[in-house]
Formats: structure tokens, sequence, C-alpha cells
């Protein structure tokens, strides 16, 4: 196909939206969108490029591949070997071993389904992820990978069912899938391909637009071309500058930026004379360098911001985003100069450069270099993280594994409402029967109930398994629903009326207990409540949250305390009254069980216990308590509270 010089300017707008949003520069939050604006760009030209070979008759799946191969993989592997080098430098064993994962899933074009797997988008840890925005670059890869059969397929079938019918069909069920599967599992909707087919098809269907009678004869207005341009516009800007983290994205909203760049491609691709604002915004000279070179700065940019807050820490000031932009584009023409245009040349005005490797030299020089490149991470990741780096670490990446694994031992083998009444560690002949709920810091609330009371042989300890997977949790016609199977069978064991009924105690263990985003877990216990008057709700109060995974500061100075250095933490619950759902819970619980007063002297954060006596840390991650840790606190607990689970009084008491 003929270069078009906007959809080089298109590419500006969407590469820069996404360095600005990860630079954090206010108003930008939006940013992100500017993947979904590749996509749709890849639809089009990669549609374009088979159709018009394809009736050219001069199609060839392997000179297809080897362009892309040429294209993608060169940038790619100096990028990632460069980012390797780098976190080699600062990385703790147990990061590295994390990173080189990503290095090795990167290099072979399915980090996507790494960072599904790890999920997580939005989180602090995100930040850290030095080759993280490659998910995208592996869905693109995918993509290529069975696109020009599909087209092929399509194009041959063109006399049963017409071309742009066909790419209609697969854009609506796509979106519909999309937005379907969104609300189950998000992690999927947003990082695998399948859901993201839809975005390339609605590229690919301006082609057979630009070719209809209609748009052609209403193109013939120059006021139709100007308006839709500006509709495209005006839609990606708006997603861009509207959208945030907490913009239910995984939805119909992705439509906005989806359709807004189809439209912009359909808009400039129209025949008649170049509107003004094409030549203003898409085709200044500026915008045409960053489109040339967009995939070069898309590369770089991320390592360089990753690694930079892994170094100095989450927080850029305006000084660092000014500095790390400039490193970025010296990186940038590094990349696109002395790399990317060494072995691909992308059609433009004035090109006529040949490879000097054939397409099977290439290939297998290509490949060869991958395998090398592999060995490196591939051993760190297997290995120990390259441990020899830091002879005089405190905690190995194995000392952290197991520390983290700890943390089920007990709480793994306890009853649980999935299957309590065939599990032989349920009993419900006990006098008293507790249920356990919460998210993630269930096994944590468990680990001290049992510590310090467990001994009871009239106490019947039930573990819920957690919240947090329960997606699309609703409340319809009495009933709780999730679109999660797992969570909808213990949603329903739960309010058995058998079993609710034989419910004395529940203890809510989560982090940030009061925190605005577990209304839905207050909701729940107020129909528990309902259902059975006698209940009394314990809640376990939280403790700290650190910046980054407590194990990570206990290496940087070989002290727990360092975890508790106000720079270090992200959350201490010194005053839970102030949180947003206190009241609430505070209305129907007995029990407050304050960590805070029980482990730091004075509710200060200096004076928190960060350690075993036997030097356990308080937890190896963020905020996720040790085994040993939750157990101390639960015996020093119970030594003051020793008739906290006796069900018999039923008037509300705070300790």
């Amino acid at each position: 196909m003929n270069y078009r010089a906007d959809i080089d300017g298109l590419r500006a707008i969407a590469v820069l939206a996404v360095v600005i949003f990860h630079l954090g520069v206010p108003g930008f939050e939006g940013g992100y969108i500017g993947v979904d604006v590749f996509f749709v760009i890849s639809g089009f030209l990669i549609t374009s490029i088979l159709k018009s070979k394809y009736e050219a008759h001069n199609f060839s799946l392997s000179d297809f591949y080897f362009r892309r191969m040429r294209r993608l993989i060169p940038p790619l592997i100096a990028t990632v070997m460069a980012t390797f080098v780098a976190a080699a430098l600062i990385m703790t064993p147990h990061d590295m071993i994390r990173f080189s994962r990503s290095t090795v899933a990167s290099i072979f074009s399915v980090s996507n389904i790494l960072f599904y797997l790890e999920a997580g988008y939005w989180d602090t840890a995100s930040k850290l992820k030095p080759l993280l925005h490659t998910w995208s670059l592996g869905v693109e890869e995918q993509f290529y990978l069975f696109w020009p059969l599909l087209i092929v397929g399509l194009l041959k079938a063109k006399r049963l069912i017409a071309f742009s019918t066909s790419l209609l069909l697969i854009s609506a069920i796509g979106t519909l899938l999309f937005i379907g599967y969104a609300s189950n599992d998000q992690s999927a909707a947003f990082y695998l391909l399948p859901f993201r087919v839809f975005q390339f098809a609605i590229g690919a269907l301006i082609i057979p637009l630009l070719g209809s009678k209609l748009i052609l004869k209403l193109s013939a207005v120059s006021s139709f071309r100007f308006c839709i341009l500006w509709l495209g516009l005006g839609l990606v800007a708006l997603s861009i500058f509207a959208f945030d983290g907490s913009t239910l994205f995984l939805g119909s909203a992705v439509l906005i930026p989806t359709v807004g760049a189809a439209t912009v491609l359909l808009a400039a691709g129209l025949p008649g004379p170049k509107l003004t604002t094409v030549r203003l915004v898409l085709e200044n000279p500026l915008s045409l360098w960053l489109g040339r070179a967009s995939y070069s700065l898309y590369l770089v940019h991320w390592p360089l911001i990753a690694l930079y807050h892994y170094r100095y820490g989450l927080e850029l000031s305006t000084l660092n985003q000014v500095m790390l932009a400039l490193v970025m584009l010296l990186c940038t023409a590094i990349l696109h100069y002395g790399v990317e245009r060494r072995f691909y040349q992308r059609a433009s005005v004035n090109h006529s450069t040949k490879p000097s490797l054939s397409n099977s030299a290439f290939s297998l020089r290509t490949l060869g270099v991958l395998i090398v490149v592999a060995i490196f991470p591939l051993s760190a990741w297997l290995g120990d993280g390259w441990s020899w780096r830091f002879p005089s670490i405190s905690l190995s990446p194995v000392q952290i594994r197991d520390g983290q694994e700890r943390r089920f031992i007990k709480s793994a083998h306890a009853c649980s409402v999935a299957y309590a009444k065939d599990n032989p560690a349920c009993n419900f002949s006990a006098d008293t029967q507790v249920l356990i709920m919460g998210n993630s810091h269930e096994p944590d609330g468990y680990n001290f109930i049992n510590a310090g009371y467990g001994d009871n042989e009239s106490l019947n300890l039930i573990m819920f398994g957690n919240i947090n997977p329960c997606t699309d949790l609703r409340r319809e016609g009495g009933r709780y629903l999730s679109s999660n199977e797992d969570c909808q069978n213990r949603l329903d064991s739960l309010f058995d009326t058998q079993l609710l009924a034989s419910i004395d105690i529940i203890i809510y263990a989560a982090n940030k207990p009061f925190a605005a985003n577990k209304s839905q877990i207050f909701q729940i216990f107020e129909s528990l409540k309902s259902i059975n008057t006698d209940i009394k709700i314990i809640t376990l109060g939280g403790y700290i949250n650190t910046k980054r995974d407590c194990a990570f500061y206990i290496n940087e100075s070989n002290l727990t305390t360092s975890c508790k250095q106000p720079k270090n933490v992200a959350y201490f619950e010194s005053d839970p009254k102030q949180e947003p759902l206190y009241k609430s819970f505070y209305s129907i619980q007995s029990v407050y069980i304050d960590r805070v007063e029980l482990l730091c002297k004075n509710r200060e954060l200096k004076n928190c216990t960060t350690q075993t006596e036997q030097g356990v840390p308080m937890f190896y991650d963020a905020h996720h308590q040790s085994l040993e840790f939750s157990e101390m606190a639960g015996r020093k607990y119970a030594k003051q509270h020793p008739d906290l689970l006796t069900p018999l009084d039923k008037k509300r008491y705070d300790h």
C-alpha cells in the first residue's frame, strides 16, 4: 500500500499518550489507551497489505512473516538485552528471578500470557516490572500468526459472504466477547489476544469503508471529512484526558478510543484535498518523526521508568519526568537509527534499501540470537536470581519464597466452607463455630486466631476462602451471585440455612478493613446478621503496608525496621476511625482487635514490632503477614483476652 503520513501522526499521538501516562503527568491518566490505538492501526495496515498482495497475486505467507521478524525482533532483542544488563546491576536476587521470567517470556512473545497469570496492571508492583509493556507486543505478534490465514480465507470466501460483512461480524462478536468476559475476568480481557481481536478487526473494517460508494459520495463534501476527522480525534482525546484507573475501561468504554482511532483512519484516507487539520496535527515534522520512531520509543520508555522506580523510588518529581523524557528521546534515536532502520525499511516516499541478508539467513540468525540471549535470563530464573551478585544479602530468594508459602501451611488444611459437610477437618459438634472471612488476608486471620485459641477443642475454625476472586459480585433476589463458579459454590454453602444457623462468630480479616473498597464485604456481613442475629463479628484490624516488598527493604538495609521507616510506608492504621467504612462496620461488629495497639507502643509507627523474637520479618511482600508473625501476635492477644471467642456474651465490647 502507498505510504500514508497521517498514520505516522496517529502513531505519534498514541505513543505520546502512553509515555506521558507512564511518566505520571497529571491530566493524562487515560494515556494507556494509546495501546488500543496501536491495535486499530495494526489491524488496518496489516489487512491492507495482505489484501493488496492477495489481489495482486503475489501474496506469500513466508514473506509476510519474515518482514514482521525484521520489523519487530531486532529492536526488541536490543531493548531486552540492555534492560537485562541494567537489571542485573541493581535488582535483588528475588526480584531478579521474577524479572528474568518476564525477560524469557518477552523474547518469545508470550509476556502477555505471563503478565495475565501475574495480573494487576494497576497495582504498585507493576511500576517495578521493566518489561511489563511488552504484553502489547505479545498480543500483536500472536495476532500476526493467525490473521494472514484468516484474511486470505475471507478473501477466498467473498463470493459466499462479503469481505466487509465478515469483518463486521468479527468486530461485533469480538466486541461482545470482550465486554461480556471483562466482568468475569478483567485480566484476561486486558491481556489476552482473543479478547483484543475486535480492535484489529475494527481497524481492518476501515478498508472496505474507504471503497464504499456511499462513503465516497459523502467524502466529496469537505465538511463531512472535516467532521468525522474531528469526531475521531475528539474521541481519542476524550479517552486520554477523561479516563483514569477507576474508569470502567474493561467494558463498553473501550469502544471510545477504538472507534475514535478507526474514524481518524477513515477521515484521513478519504479522497479529496488534504484537510488543514491533517497537515497541522498529523503530518507536521515532529509528529512524522515520532510516528516513524514510535516502536523504538515505546520499547525504551517503560524500562527506563521502571528501572528508575526500582532504584530511586516510586514517585517522580517534575525534574525526574523531564530528565527521563530526555533520556528516552536519546535512547529512542539510538535504537531507531542504530537497530530498527538497519533491519527494516517501512514503506515511504523514498525507500530503496534492500536487506543485506536473505529471509532464510536472517531467520536462522535471529533464532540463534534469541536462543543465546535467552540463556542468561533463563539461568537467573531457574537458578537463584544470580545471588552471587549480593554475597551478604539478608534474605535469599529461597527464604523469601518459603516464608511466603508458609502462610498457607495451616490454613490450607482447615475446615472450608466450600466442603464443610464432607471435610473431616470440620467439627460441627464443637460448642463454638467460628467463620474466618475476608480477602487475601484470611490466612493471616486464621494464623492469628489459631495460634491464640486453636488449642480449645470447643472451637471449630471455618475458612471462607478469600472473597477477592468473586468477580461481578452482586445481590439479586436475596441471593449473592458471582460469575466465578468456585466463589458461587462458597457463597451458596455459606448462606445454607443449616450452616449459617450454626455460626457463632465471624472473624473479619482483610488488609485495610475499613477502606471504601470493602463495601461489598460489609453488605454480606449485614445479610448474614439479618439471617442469624446472634452472630458476633470480630474485625482484625489492619497494620502496616510498605510501598515495596518488605523483603526488598530488608535486603537493602539488613534490618526489618526499615519496613517501618515513614519513607517506605504506604499505609499505617494509626486511627481506624478516620477510615471511610469504620462507622459502618462499627455498627455491626462486636469486637475490634486493634493490632496497632497490640504491637505498637503508644500507637506510634516508630515503635511497631517488625519481627518475631527469632528474627522472622512481619511480612515478605508489602502487607501479608508471615505465619510466625501472625502467630506471635495471636498468642500475645490471647494472653490479654482469653475469653474472646466465648459466644455467650452477646453485648458489644471493644478491645
